[in-house]
């Protein structure tokens, strides 16, 4: 099979379905050479798929990544904006009580959703969405209560009616600003992407400013490659970051049962390819900021000794 990368994918530390070792064995079984976990304001699920990345028998070849996915506000996007954050190894404590931060924001959002469905008859309580889901609670999980208890017919529906972006029961989220995510990425030595980039604008003039205005305000790269990036979007895509001089990254955005027909590695219909040398220019660029990352810290500790 065809080394496959795949740079975008959630577990059940977010709102994906399968656990992080889980999902490295798949990885693994599906011929994923190169694996980020980007799930929504964690990183915690890099810790936990590590001895399952490192328990691979020698046939399997895969390399590991530290991500997470940021949710953020930016104009004249009306939609939400998001963010990937790659990192050489876990980010910084800062970093860390920062997405903290932002948890406690999507806590909040999940109980005026809770009670938003409850003011329009649906019977829901706050204990049947938490056992749908292992540890943090997305609008999958309120989609999944919906659809056992009948009030949809399937999970695409319960976004459509009442938990997508303008649907009946849609709750705003406090976000931080795109400018304060990139900022913030780039102080805990990561590497930013955005993600899905075709939610913004699909007007190709507005998403070229749109992307140049961020590259000045330190975006690195742009998710090029992504089942809602048509072949045509991608060519534009690549086209405006060889132009900006930013990098690129891909992924399936896989989060296991709750996106039904996306596939790890290979997105909707097995129809992505994330090119090799994505892969290649991702790793350089992630070790070069570990080995910065590791220069500082021995400068800071040689100062502590003088």
């Amino acid at each position: 099979m065809h080394s496959l990368i795949d740079l975008h994918s959630h577990t059940d530390f977010s709102d994906g379905t399968l656990s992080p070792r889980a999902l490295v064995r798949h990885a693994a079984e599906r011929g994923v050479s190169l694996l980020a976990i980007t799930d929504h304001d964690t990183v915690d699920a890099f810790s936990e798929a590590l001895p399952a990345d490192q328990a691979l028998s020698p046939g399997e070849t895969l390399t590991l990544l530290c991500g997470v996915e940021l949710s953020t506000h930016a104009e004249p996007s009306e939609r939400s904006v998001h963010l990937l954050a790659y990192f050489p190894d876990l980010p910084p404590q800062g970093f860390r009580e920062w997405l903290l931060a932002l948890q406690e924001g999507r806590r909040a959002r999940n109980v005026e959703l809770l009670e938003k469905l409850r003011s329009l008859g649906l019977d829901l309580t706050w204990e049947e969405v938490q056992s749908l889901a292992q540890r943090q609670i997305g609008r999958p999980h309120f989609a999944q209560a919906l659809l056992r208890r009948g009030y949809v017919s399937s999970l695409r529906e319960a976004f459509d009616r009442y938990l997508g972006e303008g649907s009946a029961a849609w709750v705003e989220r406090d976000e931080p600003s795109l400018a304060e995510a990139l900022a913030r990425v780039k102080e805990a030595g990561g590497l930013s992407s955005l993600a899905h980039p075709v939610r913004i604008t699909r007007n190709t003039h507005e998403l070229e400013t749109f992307i140049a205005d961020h590259a000045a305000l330190g975006l690195d790269a742009v998710e090029c490659f992504h089942p809602e990036v048509s072949p045509e979007l991608s060519e534009q895509l690549i086209r405006i970051v060889a132009q900006l001089g930013l990098g690129m990254t891909g992924g399936s955005d896989f989060h296991g049962a709750n996106k039904p027909g996306i596939a790890l590695g290979t997105g909707k219909d097995d129809a992505l390819r994330v090119p090799e040398a994505v892969g290649t220019w991702i790793v350089q660029q992630l070790s070069g900021r570990r080995t910065n990352q590791e220069a500082r810290c021995s400068s800071a500790h040689s100062t502590k000794q003088e």
